[in-house]
């Protein structure tokens, strides 16, 4: 009996930690969602308007830096946003020198700036912004949709029926990327807020995007093999008029469209309507009804979550992570350091998303 005895703890010891590690989850430390990330060389990052890539066991971010440019506020509406009126170039968050911005980051806490994706220098002149970056299987090219306002015009109110978006393409997640193509051959003129999302299953790529020239309206429309251009094969037009800040994501079978009305570097934070489509994304979709992001109760426009859309991206454990710009929150008054809104999206048993209600920080699994 005694010499069995050894043996047998061990073997009960060995199953004890194997059924410890597999249960065990690897959970970053709070994301907080009062203040901005920190980079490695502890200075705030300068990260918007982007979205979040899993790639060969990192996570990357693509995003707008808005430089030092100071919090301005205007009395005609767009309040939080007098820069439209001002000179092309000029107001803060219309400036061309802001730049695009690529993190990486293994545990989507600690961050490292790994990249200048289009360097002032060596792009059109324009004011850029909102940047979507996807991986295309075929070309084994990273490639980026950007919106792009010319700069031939007086404001940037001037350039946005002329709005466009630049693609690029890059062999490598950090760049910099090349624009390839300045004429996506896309149906509505007047470019706006965009997303772009990958079929997991099929690799087929999507844009969704509202224009100028159907009054902020959300639309689908599938993109080339190459994912450098519009084939204008599309949904139709899916929402009411004025509406922006697209994200689009599939979970399982199902695919999600979110939006909120138009809330230009808005303060009191924009809607998350939900729609849904079980074939593709050019449709047929169904309204749910929903608002994720409702307004709050009571006479003011705040929403639960004073956050504008930026994107949906799925973790390694195959969380949804929804991303959002929590404009005009920097305590220093620089756009730059406005903060990021992190959550991770609930979803009830039809497949519905659960309401958001805000969190002053949270934890994500890994």
């Amino acid at each position: 009996m005694n010499t069995a005895q050894p043996p047998l703890l061990f073997a009960l010891l060995l199953i004890t930690t194997l059924l410890t590690l597999v249960s065990s989850e690897v959970v970053t430390g709070n994301h907080s969602n009062l203040t901005p990330f920190m980079d490695s060389t502890g200075s705030p990052l300068d990260a918007h308007d982007g979205n979040i890539l899993y790639i060969s066991g990192s996570y990357y971010m693509f995003a707008m830096g808005y430089t030092n440019c100071k919090l301005e506020k205007g009395i005609i509406p767009p309040r939080d946003c007098p820069g439209i009126y001002r000179k092309f170039g000029e107001g803060c968050g219309f400036r061309t020198d802001h730049t695009f911005k690529v993190y990486k980051s293994d545990d989507l806490q600690n961050w490292d700036e790994v990249g200048d994706g289009l360097p002032v220098s060596e792009r059109p002149s324009g004011i850029y912004f909102r940047p979507k970056v996807v991986y295309n299987e075929l070309t084994g090219m990273y490639v980026m949709w950007i919106n792009y306002l010319p700069p031939d015009f007086s404001t940037p109110l001037k350039s946005y029926p002329h709005a466009t978006y630049y693609v690029g393409t890059s062999p490598t997640p950090e760049g910099p990327y090349t624009i390839v193509n300045t004429v996506p051959n896309l149906k509505y003129e007047g470019a706006g807020d965009l997303t772009i999302a990958v079929d997991p299953e099929t690799k087929d790529a999507y844009v969704a995007y509202d224009a100028w020239s159907n009054s902020h309206t959300l639309s689908i429309e599938k993109l080339s093999p190459a994912y450098l251009s519009s084939t204008q094969e599309t949904s139709g037009l899916l929402s009411e008029k004025n509406h922006e800040a697209p994200v689009l994501f599939k979970r399982g079978g199902t695919w999600y469209l979110m939006f909120g009305h138009t809330c230009c570097f808005c303060r009191q934070g924009s809607g998350l309507h939900v729609l849904t489509s079980t074939s593709t994304p050019l449709g047929p979709w169904s309204d749910t009804g929903s608002d994720v992001n409702p307004r709050k109760k009571g006479l003011h426009y705040y929403h639960e979550v004073p956050a504008q859309a930026n994107y949906v991206f799925e973790t390694s454990k195959g969380d949804f992570v929804y991303t959002g710009d929590l404009w005009t929150s920097a305590k220093d008054g620089l756009k730059s350091h406005d903060a990021q809104y992190w959550d991770v999206l609930n979803f009830d048993q039809e497949g519905g998303i659960e309401q958001m209600t805000f969190k002053e920080s949270v934890e994500i699994r890994l």
